[in-house]
């Protein structure tokens, strides 16, 4: 108990360490998955290159690049790469963690060993013997279940990630946004 205790302090330690920032990091360009709607209702889906003043930079394939003015996009989204994968790990892991411990917070069920003479408590005894389980059976069996769930809930929310931008074929509208969608493009 101890020793999982303690594992599990250090890998806590180990998160909220990582997650620190440092302003010196160099920036690096996300990766995003982008469908665009023309005009003429032609949906375009890639991975965003680059955005300037005037159009929208996909590439279709190695050294195959496409370009798409802002005057003839009706609107666009994009959403991260793997975020389905990603918000199914982050699921499963927060789901697993929340199980393990409530399952070694409830500690072990109570067995009964003396004799009942009685039949009807005998058989209620006999049914919480046969379901008693210890607290390391339970935070498996919580770990389990709950970081399935949580799985569930995070391949939905990671699906449903998504930025939509109505521009409507207005250049004025693009510029606009511009500055928006460059912010979610650059990460730390």
């Amino acid at each position: 108990m101890k020793k999982l205790s303690f594992l599990i302090v250090c890998l806590f330690t180990l998160v909220v360490s990582q997650a620190q920032s440092d302003s010196t990091v160099e920036k690096k360009q996300k990766t995003f998955n982008v469908s665009i709607k023309t005009l003429n209702n032609k949906m375009i889906k890639g991975k965003l290159y680059a955005i300037n003043d005037s159009q929208l930079v996909l590439v279709k394939s190695f050294n195959n690049h496409q370009y798409i003015p802002a005057e003839n996009i009706r609107s666009f989204s994009v959403q991260r790469k793997n975020s389905i994968l990603k918000g199914a790990l982050i699921g499963f892991g927060i789901g697993a963690v929340t199980g393990i411990v409530a399952g070694l917070a409830s500690g072990d069920d109570p067995v009964y060993n003396e004799p009942v003479y009685d039949p009807f408590s005998a058989i209620a005894v006999s049914i919480n013997n046969a379901f008693a389980m210890t607290a390391e059976e339970k935070a498996i069996a919580g770990g389990l279940g709950l970081g399935a769930s949580g799985a569930i809930i995070g391949t939905i929310v990671g699906a449903v990630a998504k930025k939509k931008f109505i521009i409507g074929g207005k250049k004025e509208k693009f510029r606009d946004l511009q500055s928006e969608i460059m912010m979610k493009l650059v990460q730390r």
